[in-house]
């Protein structure tokens, strides 16, 4: 990921220039950053985890984003693009969303740094956040940073017949609905 210009833009100059600009940007501190592309398997993790938690929560008062929604954080100095979201339905907005729940950043050898330094602590300061997932698309991986009042504890799992336990949502999560039809 990389800035896409020198000087420093507005929030407002960063919605006008992803209207204008093809691909994915975000916005840290005034910086526009291009996003990399995905890869096939990154995709087909991120749609494994909406498919399979949509099912378990459609009637339930909460949104589901997959890999273009913005996600507007510490007061519009930072907009993320995670892989895939869980945000309260109230805090859903035209061009963003707010008030996330879960996030899902699924690694990549260009991201791994980013997602598990900068957005770990971006996201683990936002107050309505219940859990941040990590996947590796390489290797069965996941660590899931839980939020316990106001600390936070992080999980490992390693094994496809591991199950992830979400107790906010009253759900479950198996590693092997993440990583379904996905070859090591």
């Amino acid at each position: 990921m990389e800035a896409v210009a020198e000087r420093l833009y507005s929030l407002e100059e960063y919605f006008a220039f992803c209207e204008t600009h093809e691909g994915r940007f975000e916005f840290v501190n005034g910086e526009i950053i291009e996003m990399s592309g995905e890869t096939t398997t990154s995709n087909r993790i991120a749609g494994n985890i909406h498919f399979y938690l949509r099912g378990i929560l459609q009637d339930s008062p909460y949104e589901l984003y997959q890999n273009a929604v913005k996600l507007r954080m510490e007061d519009g100095k930072v907009v993320r693009i995670p892989d895939f979201l869980i945000c309260e339905e109230k805090g859903d907005a035209v061009r963003y969303t707010t008030l996330p729940l879960l996030i899902v950043e699924v690694l990549s050898e260009s991201t791994a740094k980013t997602d598990r330094v900068d957005k770990l602590r971006e996201y683990s300061s936002e107050p309505s956040l219940m859990y941040y997932l990590i996947i590796e698309q390489t290797k069965c991986f996941v660590e899931i940073y839980i939020r316990d009042g106001e600390r936070w504890y992080v999980e490992f799992y390693d094994k496809m017949e591991d199950v992830i336990r979400l107790p906010y949502f009253n759900a479950e999560l198996s590693v092997k609905e993440i990583y379904r039809r996905v070859n090591f």
